[in-house]
C-alpha cells in the first residue's frame, strides 16, 4: 500500500533516517521541520498521513493535530504522534483531540511501518463501509454503482467513475497529477500524457454544472471543492 506521508520532525538526522526508510518501503515522503510548515504544506496538497513529533519548535504537534482535525477539509486525515518516552500525558492529550495512534521515541523504523500500515489499513476500511458518498447535487451509491446529480441518473465510465469516488472520499484533498495516476493506473502503468487530464474534462462534462465542483489548480493537480 503506496501512500503519500507528511513527516514532521525538526532532528534533521532523524528525519532523514524516517524518510528513508519509508521510501524503501515503497511511501512517498515530504519533510517538514516545524509545525507552521506542516500545516501550510498540507493545506497545499493534503496527504495520506501525517507522522509529527510532538515537541517541535514554535507549533507543537499537539496543536498542529488539534488544528488539523478541526478544519472540516482535513479532519479526515490520519495523525500519528511520536512522543518522548515517559509523557505519558502527551499521548492522552493527542488520542483526545483526535490522533489516530501514537509512537514513542526511541521507536524501531518496523514498528513505525506497520503502525503507518495499521492506520492507513483502518482508514481504507472505514471509506469501504460508506456506501453512499455526496458532494453537492452528486451523489453515489457505492454498492450498486449508482451516481445522480440532483436526483437524475447519469452514466459514467470505469475510470472517470473511479476518478469521481476518489474526490468524494476526501473532499478538499489536492490530488496532484502523479498521485492521480497512481492511484488509476498504478505506478508501473504507461499512460499518455493527457490521458487524465481527458477523463477529467469528460467527467466534468457527464456532471454538467456539478462538475464545477472539481476545481483545477494550475501547477498544482485538482481537488474537490468543499
Amino acid at each position: 500500500m503506496s501512500a503519500n506521508l507528511l513527516l514532521v520532525e525538526d532532528d534533521a538526522s532523524l528525519a532523514t533516517i524516517t524518510r528513508r526508510f519509508l521510501v524503501q518501503a515503497g511511501h512517498r515522503v515530504t519533510v517538514a521541520t516545524n509545525g507552521e510548515e506542516a500545516l501550510a504544506l498540507v493545506m497545499k496538497n493534503t496527504p495520506d498521513l501525517v507522522i509529527s513529533d510532538v515537541q517541535l519548535p514554535g507549533l507543537s504537534g499537539l496543536k498542529l493535530c488539534q488544528l488539523l482535525k478541526e478544519k472540516p477539509s482535513t479532519q479526515h486525515v490520519p495523525i500519528i504522534l511520536v512522543t518522548v518516552l515517559g509523557k505519558t500525558h502527551q499521548k492522552v492529550d493527542g488520542l483526545r483531540i483526535g490522533a489516530d495512534d501514537y509512537l514513542t521515541k526511541p521507536f524501531d523504523a518496523q514498528e513505525l511501518l506497520a503502525r503507518v500500515e495499521a492506520v492507513l489499513r483502518r482508514v481504507q476500511d472505514k471509506g469501504a463501509l460508506d456506501v453512499v458518498l455526496e458532494a453537492g447535487p452528486i451523489r453515489v451509491d457505492v454498492s450498486c454503482r449508482d451516481v445522480t446529480v440532483n436526483g437524475t441518473p447519469i452514466d459514467l465510465r470505469k475510470k472517470e467513475y473511479e476518478l469521481l469516488i476518489l474526490f468524494l472520499r476526501k473532499p478538499g484533498r489536492l490530488w496532484s497529477r502523479e498521485s492521480l495516476l497512481s492511484s488509476l493506473w498504478g505506478d508501473d502503468a504507461v499512460v499518455s500524457p493527457n490521458t487524465l487530464e481527458v477523463h477529467i474534462k469528460n467527467l466534468r462534462a457527464r456532471l454538467g454544472p456539478a462538475g464545477d465542483l472539481i476545481e483545477t489548480l494550475p501547477g498544482e493537480g485538482y481537488r474537490l471543492k468543499t
